[in-house]
C-alpha cells in the first residue's frame, strides 16, 4: 500500500489557546460500537444510542492544569507505528468521594471526551480504551502547596484521536444518546 499525501499547511493566525476547557469520561464498553466516522469529513458523526443513555462523567481540572498530548511512536526498523494519547489534569482537594470514584477509574477501561479551548471535542481510547496509568495524591508541604490528585490517562491508539462534528448550544447536543451525568456535589 502506498501512502499519498494529500495537501500541505501555511503559517495560520496566531489564534490557538493551549489547555483544555472540559473532560467527559464515559466506560469503554459503551462505546465499543456505534461510532461513525464520516468518511469525508473524517469527524465522528453518530456514538452509540442505547437505551438508558449512556452516561458520560465530566472532571474540571483545577485552571491550567489539564492538558492533551498525542506523539507517534514509529518504527522504522519494524515499519509499525502508533500513536500515545495522554490527559493529564489536576483535581484538587483531597476527599473520600473523590478517592472512592479515582480508585473506580484506575480500575476501569474508559473513554475520555476533551474539550479544548477552541470548543473542538476530541475522543481519546476510541478503539482500544484509555487507562489511569499515573499519577500522585497527596497534600504538599507548604500551606499553598497542592491538595489533590494529579492524574495521567493514557491510550496506546492505531491512530491519532478522531474529533466530533460540532455541536450546537452545549457539548454532545448533537448526539441524542449521550447525558452528561450533572449530580454533582
Amino acid at each position: 500500500m502506498s501512502c499519498v499525501l494529500s495537501r500541505g499547511f501555511l503559517l495560520s493566525c496566531n489564534e490557538g489557546v493551549g489547555g483544555i476547557k472540559d473532560i467527559y469520561i464515559g466506560l469503554f464498553s459503551d462505546f465499543e460500537t456505534g461510532v461513525v466516522i464520516d468518511p469525508t469529513s473524517k469527524l465522528i458523526t453518530e456514538l452509540p444510542e442505547p437505551t438508558p443513555d449512556i452516561q458520560i462523567y465530566p472532571y474540571q481540572a483545577n485552571r491550567n492544569t489539564g492538558g492533551v498530548t498525542i506523539a507517534p511512536n514509529a518504527n522504522l526498523e519494524n515499519g509499525t507505528l502508533y500513536y500515545t494519547h495522554t490527559v493529564e489534569m489536576t483535581l484538587g482537594k483531597l476527599d473520600n468521594d473523590k478517592k472512592v470514584e479515582l480508585e473506580q477509574l484506575a480500575k476501569t477501561r474508559v473513554v475520555v471526551f476533551v474539550r479544548l479551548f477552541d470548543d473542538k471535542i476530541m475522543m481519546i481510547g476510541r478503539q482500544d480504551g484509555c487507562f489511569l496509568t499515573a499519577g500522585t495524591f497527596g497534600s504538599g508541604k507548604a500551606r499553598a502547596d497542592l491538595n489533590g490528585y494529579q492524574i495521567t490517562l493514557t491510550a496506546e491508539e492505531p491512530n491519532q484521536p478522531d474529533f466530533l462534528a460540532q455541536y450546537t448550544d452545549t457539548p454532545f447536543d448533537n448526539f441524542p444518546g449521550i447525558s452528561i451525568w450533572n449530580n454533582l456535589p
